[in-house]
């Protein structure tokens, strides 16, 4: 089956899909292909070239991204985690791969790198709130 086809089938009815009252302007995913969470054919799993950026544990990230025919699923994805010291090495190695592979999708990729990086403690001290007051003593 086509991507195109394959697309149009599953556009309203994909298990990914996020709707929300009231707010119809925009529609969001949960798709772990969509780099930037908007449902469209260009950022869906469904596309013959996708590229996933996810956390891999405490320190690293995995891309995953699709290679060879859409016939078989399971054998067509590539993931390869990235482990690395910097945030610098991190986007060299994530430019390196998308840039080839989808060009268009490489800064959205960038920034998505950013984010898990950020999130992830890599060896700096984590700041907490003291609590004060009530807290303090329900605590």
């Amino acid at each position: 089956m086509s991507a195109d086809l394959a697309w149009l089938l599953t556009r309203t009815t994909s298990s990914f899909l996020v709707k929300r009252k009231g707010n119809t302007s925009i529609q969001l995913t949960r798709d772990p292909a969509s780099l930037n969470n908007v449902h469209s054919f260009k950022n869906s799993s469904v596309n013959n070239k996708t590229v996933s950026v996810a956390s891999a544990g405490a320190a690293g990230v995995t891309v995953t991204y699709k290679k060879g025919p859409a016939t078989k699923p399971a054998a067509s994805t590539v993931t390869k985690k990235l482990v690395f010291g910097g945030r610098r090495a991190a986007a060299k190695g994530v430019a390196k791969i998308t840039k080839g592979y989808r060009a268009d999708l490489s800064s959205v990729a960038l920034a998505r790198v950013s984010r898990i990086l950020d999130t992830q403690v890599q060896g700096k001290k984590v700041h907490t709130k003291k609590a004060r007051g009530k807290k303090a003593i329900i605590a």
